[in-house]
């Protein structure tokens, strides 16, 4: 008999389940800020090794999943979407504290992340699916806040528009894969069936409307750090 956790259910957003995951990922959002103020640097760089260690073990659990219970498939299972690669691009900042990574992850990753945590996508998966896809997206977070409470870092001035640029400059060779492999990467060919008021239009205007709700909070986003520098330059 097939344990439960192997078999594919539909998820409903929402439910006891879902509302409990969200209170857990909320509670190690909070939590980052806290560790800035009574843990060591020392103790903080281990910590944060053991956050990035977590990261790549999930990505070799989520798709070790994905061949064992379902093909692979180019259209579904290439790290396309934004929070997918998203993730990477946290990995390697924690490792680098590279700038630019840093502003992408927060201008676009954080807030992507944050919104998809309480408006999934939700599919048939099994119970890894579901685990692994919450620690992703939980991790986004937890590294864009780690970058700014732990690593003192701060999006530069025009961060926001050369983010938003670069995005789309990433949006045309993955409409280009998507187009070829019949996926969906970036929801560029078909908007996601999510309850969601910041998502409508039909194709292609709801690209315009999400890329204008991205612009708008990774406006707001930035907006403290413009008013804190404002501030201190009167």
């Amino acid at each position: 008999m097939t344990p439960r956790y192997f078999i594919y259910e539909q998820v409903v957003q929402f439910d006891s389940f879902h509302i409990t995951t969200i209170g857990i990922c909320l509670f190690f959002f909070v939590s980052v800020p806290l560790l800035s103020k009574c843990l060591a640097k020392k103790r903080l760089h281990h910590i944060a090794l053991f956050l990035v260690s977590i990261g790549f073990l999930q990505e070799v659990v989520d798709y070790s999943n994905r061949i064992i219970f379902r093909n692979l498939s180019w259209s579904e299972d290439l790290p396309l979407h934004i929070c997918n690669y998203m993730l990477y691009v946290g990995l390697v900042f924690m490792m680098t504290r590279d700038q630019f990574l840093f502003e992408f992850l927060y201008l676009v990753g954080f807030g992507a992340a944050f919104v998809t945590i309480f408006t999934p996508e939700f599919k048939m998966i099994n119970t890894i699916d579901y685990v692994a896809f919450f620690i992703s997206h939980g991790l986004i977070v937890v590294f864009a806040l780690w970058g700014i409470f732990i690593f003192k870092m701060r999006p530069r001035k025009n961060s926001v528009l050369k983010v938003f640029l670069f995005l789309w400059a990433l949006a045309v060779p993955i409409g280009l894969i998507s187009w070829m492999t019949g996926g969906n990467y970036m929801f560029l060919m078909e908007k996601p069936q999510v309850s969601n008021p910041l998502v409508f239009g039909e194709w292609p205007w709801y690209i315009l409307n999400i890329s204008g709700v991205a612009l708008i909070i990774m406006s707001i986003s930035y907006l403290p750090f413009f008013l804190k520098s404002n501030s201190a330059n009167e």
